[in-house]
């Protein structure tokens, strides 16, 4: 014979084997599943419990699960039969103490080939013979192949029901299939009148022993089972007792453990805001004893000139009108997570004036205070707090070489602060009427967009205000603060815009747009912003 007609042949380390293969599958699972997942699971958890009693009962092993599915190896092929009838009356006994949306029922197949042992599990059309049989079975039923009932009959008192020669997917022939009818037992065939009475009254006697004896038996294996359904269930309470007390051992632990961190954030804050205070208690007594002792100056001054107060009025000190400007800045709370947003003030002839809008609160707050000739600088912030109540606070501090630095604390013990730098001299309202902008004066609505290269536009709205050639607007951050813009509008209409806002990260950023209105009442403006270099643009259109 040539090499060519050679068949193939197997690996040497595939081992083969005879098996009896029971298969085992829950009806209806997916549906059940849809219905209530918590339920089916906790359901299916205890009639596994009792599938595997059986199985180990009946000198089976299971050696493969997915999902619902089961399957189980015997050497027996009675054996497997038998775990298979005795599972199904034991879950039938369970099912009867289930509500009837909690009721589940198993389909059993049971085949005997050859199959391929792998590992710890059983491959081949032995296990896929068992699996089509199973998919085949009524809820709650047993189909056995025609291998396994050659091994059975005459050998287990059941009624068995030929169902024919049956094709199955993917199975190359035809599978002779036997359902068996569960409480139907055979009945054996009758021998012969015995020619004597003794024999007769003998076999009567006989015949009464071994039903009495087969009812006992009965009797035994039904109370032997009540006694193990009885006994898993106990272990199954207790199992979801202990389940449940140790849910709420961990829920206690969680619950300790986080009172535990929510109080080490508290200590933290308070040690922070008492170091705020000092640091704000410190700088409020330096700049006090600063202004005593500029006034200690000034009366020595003044007691040193030798003309009369009334020629000496002429020359008085330094005017706070000095300080005169508009000054960019922020103010902070210390407290907690540090929380800052902008705010502009305007000092005219010592007065500082300014405002801003309380995202949180959704109103408008102020900011007033006055600068003294000597630099001394105090500011009054009325405002609301997160629960929509009025609060306030008082800053002291002092205005040297163009900036402004102060500190004080809200009515409810935060600690705040404030920083501001002199910016360029703002154009006269009256200057700029008198050129002629004044024209442009409106209400603007329209939208700033940041353009990324690559990528869409990111827009946001903005209305926009114009008052004497002044334009101004605000609007909240994606942090919930809040962003300005101010500029000007000259009589030619050309347009400057200043963007003071905030970025994703809460970090304060800005930006210059310049652009011009058309005579349509249409402001186009671009720039780009100082921290990320991202292009900004804004457009709008005045409303009637």
């Amino acid at each position: 014979m040539s090499e060519a007609s050679t068949p193939p042949r197997e690996p040497q380390d595939l081992e083969r084997r005879l098996a009896t293969i029971l298969c085992a599958d829950v009806a209806g699972y997916s549906r059940m599943m849809g219905e209530n997942e918590e339920r089916t699971v906790r359901v299916f958890r205890g009639h596994r419990e009792i599938f595997e009693s059986m199985v180990a009962e009946h000198r089976g092993r299971i050696f493969n699960t997915a999902g619902d599915a089961l399957l189980a190896e015997f050497t027996s092929a009675v054996e497997a039969v038998r775990a298979a009838t005795d599972i199904q009356a034991a879950l039938r006994t369970r099912n009867e103490h289930l509500a009837p949306e909690e009721r589940m029922q198993f389909r059993i197949g049971v085949n005997l080939g050859d199959v391929i042992v792998q590992g710890g599990d059983l491959l081949g059309d032995g296990v896929n013979v068992a699996a089509r049989i199973q998919q085949g079975t009524e809820p709650g039923g047993v189909c056995i192949s025609g291998s396994v009932y050659e091994q059975i009959q005459n050998k287990l008192s059941l009624d068995f029901k030929l169902l024919g020669e049956l094709s199955y997917k993917n199975i190359a022939k035809p599978i002779r299939t036997y359902t068996i009818n569960e409480g139907a037992a055979v009945t054996s065939s009758r021998k012969g009148p015995s020619k004597t009475a003794i024999a007769v009254a003998a076999g009567a006697v006989l015949a009464a022993g071994a039903a009495y004896w087969g009812y006992t038996q009965v009797e035994a294996q039904r109370a032997e089972r009540a006694r193990m359904e009885a006994q898993l269930a106990e272990q199954k309470s207790a199992a979801a007792e202990a389940q449940r007390s140790a849910e709420a051992a961990t829920r206690e632990a969680q619950r300790t453990a986080e009172e535990a961190k929510r109080e080490a954030q508290v200590q933290a804050q308070t040690q922070a805001a008492q170091e705020a205070l000092q640091r704000a208690t410190a700088e409020s007594a330096r700049v006090e004893q600063e202004r005593k002792q500029l006034e200690a100056e000034k009366k020595t001054a003044e007691a040193a000139q030798k003309a009369p107060a009334v020629a000496a009025a002429p020359a008085s000190p330094a005017s706070a009108a000095q300080f005169d400007g508009k000054y960019s800045g922020r103010l902070c709370n210390q407290f907690g997570a540090r929380n800052c947003w902008p705010l502009e003030l305007v000092v005219h002839d010592g007065i500082a004036e300014g405002g801003w809008m309380n995202s949180r609160a959704k109103k408008r707050a102020s900011a007033h205070g006055a600068v003294a000739p000597d630099g001394v600088f105090r500011l009054k912030l009325s405002t609301h707090n997160q629960r929509g109540e009025p609060t306030e606070a008082m800053l002291v501090g002092r205005v040297a070489a163009g900036s402004i630095t102060a500190a004080g604390k809200w009515t409810e013990g935060g600690i705040v602060t404030g920083e501001w730098r002199l910016g360029p001299a703002p154009s006269s309202p009256v200057a700029a009427s008198s050129r002629g902008a004044a024209k442009h004066d409106g209400n603007y609505s329209g939208r700033i967009c940041n353009e990324i290269r690559g990528r869409a536009p990111i827009c946001w709205p903005v209305e926009l205000a114009v008052r004497n050639g002044h334009a101004t607007a605000s609007w909240l951050s994606r942090t919930g603060n809040t962003s300005t813009a101010q500029g000007t509008v000259a009589d030619d209409g050309k347009v400057e815009l200043h963007l003071s806002a905030w970025d994703r990260r809460g970090e304060a950023t800005e930006a210059k747009l310049a652009g011009r209105i058309s005579g349509e009442g249409a402001i186009d403006a671009f720039g780009a912003w100082s921290e990320s270099g991202v292009k900004v643009a804004g457009s709008w259109h005045r409303s009637p």
